[in-house]
């Protein structure tokens, strides 16, 4: 019995790291027809070094609704995309599977490889729980002709909120003579995370360190809100929503500067009519961006939790990372490739894409929660009645501030 012992123990080790015959995985995730044939690629290369695994795809672009359905259902796809916002609600729901134990008897792991900070929004109880593919900040993209006829110099680090008030001041302009302004210095959305940076600028806060209370209703939040409101009803050089009326203002060359992140990138590439430019946002007190970012996730109830993961590490490796870079959706994940040229490639617009490296020094992530669909809710629902005005900065923070306390409460 002595003599079989190394045998035996040498064939259980064998046979369980053996991959299991003829596996499907399943893959949900979004995006446009470019992305989906990326994915398609991306499928190719994993099963010609998976033999024996096959990758079916699913895609959405109702995501979270069909996500939710294939989880309530008991058929959870095997791996998913899973954004930071609605991280916490599904891990601690016990959805996701914990990566941990594959981790640490992975050799070829390199956590130094990526951002820290993206790798630090997906750990739940000390253990990481999904392995981000790609990041991105807001930042200020720009026309440069609408600056260059107003003879305003372009944005840059050293920008204040002043120097950005001034911009949008000269930039906006009354073509036909009706009273009304035509192009506009600034296309402000009312979107709850796009007021964070203005809110954290200020030196306000969204939720206290622990997350258990609003703090809108703070001098600081208010006074970014009012900010906000003015460019629109004190200084008229940002629209209403009726002046919008659905319509792209920086494709059609009516607005001077806008806030967006860099999936914008690919879309803006394709305008012929003006030039245009990428720089930080403005700063008050300090300056800040919100930081959104993707991970590959796997279920916590596949069938093949090896294979899954290793899809899981595959998808958000080199290859994956290389295929965002060129793409121009996001900022790879990966820290070499994201300073490489497949990303700061000098000729594909914008030549500056290191601004979007930059962020990384003074970029948040959002401050999500379980309940952070059901807030982001509550204050949109909020700001519609602000930038509607219907209501005033210092009542709708007031507002929001009691329903999400509400809400953060009750604990749902």
């Amino acid at each position: 019995m002595k003599k079989l012992l190394p045998f035996l123990i040498s064939f259980l080790f064998l046979s369980c790291g053996k991959k299991e015959k003829g596996v499907e995985l399943s893959l949900l995730f979004w995006g446009n027809p470019e992305e989906i044939r990326i994915v398609e690629a991306m499928k190719k290369a994993f099963e010609d070094e998976n033999p024996g695994v096959s990758l079916k795809l699913v895609h959405s672009n109702r995501y979270l609704d069909k996500l939710q359905v294939m989880i309530g259902g008991g058929t959870p796809p095997d791996v998913f995309y899973m954004g930071i916002e609605n991280f916490p609600a599904y891990v601690s729901g016990g959805s996701l599977m914990n990566l941990e134990p594959f981790l640490q008897g992975d050799t070829t792991w390199n956590p130094g490889e990526y951002y820290p900070e993206l790798l630090n929004g997906f750990i739940y109880r000390d253990s990481l729980y999904g392995i981000p593919k790609d990041w991105s900040p807001l930042v200020l993209y720009y026309n440069k002709n609408l600056f260059d006829e107003a003879g305003v110099s372009y944005p840059d680090e050293n920008w204040t909120w002043d120097d950005f008030l001034d911009a949008a001041i000269k930039i906006t302009k009354d073509e036909n003579g009706d009273g009304e302004p035509d192009i506009f210095g600034f296309w402000n959305f009312s979107n709850w995370v796009w007021t964070f940076p203005w809110i954290w600028s200020n030196g306000g806060r969204i939720l206290s360190e622990d997350k258990k209370r609003c703090l809108v209703d703070s001098p600081e939040a208010i006074e970014a809100l009012q900010f906000l409101y003015d460019l629109t009803y004190k200084y008229k050089v940002a629209p209403t929503s009726a002046e919008t009326a659905q319509r792209d203002l920086f494709t059609t060359g009516k607005v001077g500067m806008v806030m967006y992140g860099r999936w914008m990138v690919p879309r803006y590439r394709t305008i012929m009519d003006f030039k245009w430019g990428v720089a930080p946002l403005p700063k008050k007190k300090n300056r800040v961006s919100p930081l959104f970012t993707v991970a590959f996730v796997a279920s916590s109830q596949c069938k093949h939790p090896k294979e899954a993961y290793e899809l899981v590490r595959f998808l958000s490796g080199k290859g994956g990372n290389e295929v965002i870079g060129k793409l121009g959706l996001a900022v790879p994940s990966m820290i070499d490739i994201a300073n490489s040229p497949v990303f700061l490639s000098p000729k594909k617009l914008p030549k500056n894409s290191d601004v979007f490296l930059k962020t990384m020094d003074y970029a948040r992530l959002q401050p999500v929660t379980p309940q952070w669909e059901e807030m982001g809710s509550i204050v949109n629902q909020q700001l519609e009645e602000l930038f509607l005005d219907k209501k005033s900065p210092a009542e709708a923070a007031k507002d929001i501030t009691r329903e999400v306390n509400q809400l953060l409460k009750k604990g749902i």
